[in-house]
């Protein structure tokens, strides 16, 4: 998973060039990383916080206590910040009652949910469930004019395993991968030892053949790490990226 708070003015200043490179042409539809991945470009966010023409932004509830109050003031300050779309990453302990909070949230105004860790496909059907079952609105693309976006964490071997079981699922919109996490899970010594990088190709090559959006953290040192990074994931085949910059 990525454990990351906020950077510094320049770096996202810097981090929405980037992203403005790839997002030309600005997302018409409500849910700006539907219309990107619709239109067959990448949408390009962070997890840190909003800048110009990014297409997300999450907003990390994954630690510490779950407080609406705080994630509804964060939306807020997006909302003038950009357009980027926001999406809440839920508590680690609600992802097998997320119920428990992804309603709460879509009443606040969330239109994406990122489902940490999920390893089972009964995970994954109780993840899109909640997100179904508290909106009319829609999920994507098990609506096809849906306005809600699940982006769904694999952040272990046993994650990847089932890789091809979870995408039975209906109303997945997005993998998204959690590099650090995978180290762990296998002992390695980061998220760039080779054994990581073989499991993350492993997965992006499953959703490749499902035509499933892939998404993966990019941790740069510097705007032009970031873009070297970026094209290489692109190039392989990822569609969702979620670019920090943190200056050594």
């Amino acid at each position: 998973m990525v454990k990351m708070s906020v950077v510094g003015a320049a770096s996202a200043i810097a981090l929405g060039s980037i992203a403005g490179v790839v997002a030309a042409q600005p997302a018409s539809k409500a849910n700006r990383v539907v219309a990107q991945l619709e239109a067959g470009r990448p949408a390009m966010g962070t997890f840190t916080r909003g800048a110009p023409n990014l297409d997300f932004v999450v907003i990390d509830a994954q630690y510490g206590d779950f407080d609406p109050d705080a994630i509804g003031e964060r939306l807020r300050s997006l909302s003038s910040e950009s357009e980027a779309l926001p999406v809440v990453r839920i508590p680690l302990s609600a992802v097998d009652a997320p119920e428990s909070v992804v309603g709460e949230l879509i009443d606040l105004g969330v239109p994406g949910i990122m489902f940490p860790d999920i390893e089972t496909p009964a995970q994954a059907v109780r993840a899109i469930s909640s997100m179904r079952d508290a909106s009319t609105a829609g999920v994507w693309p098990q609506a096809e004019s849906g306005r809600l976006l699940a982006m769904v964490q694999i952040e272990s071997t046993a994650g990847i395993d089932q890789l091809d079981a979870v995408l039975d699922v209906p109303g997945i919109g997005v993998i998204f991968l959690g590099p650090t996490d995978l180290a762990e899970s296998i002992g390695a010594g980061g998220p760039d030892a080779p054994e990581v990088e073989a499991l993350v190709q492993r997965a992006l090559a499953v959703c490749v053949r499902r035509d499933v959006a892939c998404g993966y953290p990019i941790v740069a040192r510097s705007a032009g790490d970031a873009e070297k990074q970026r094209n290489r994931r692109l190039e392989e085949g990822f569609k969702v990226l979620a670019v920090m910059i943190v200056p050594r």
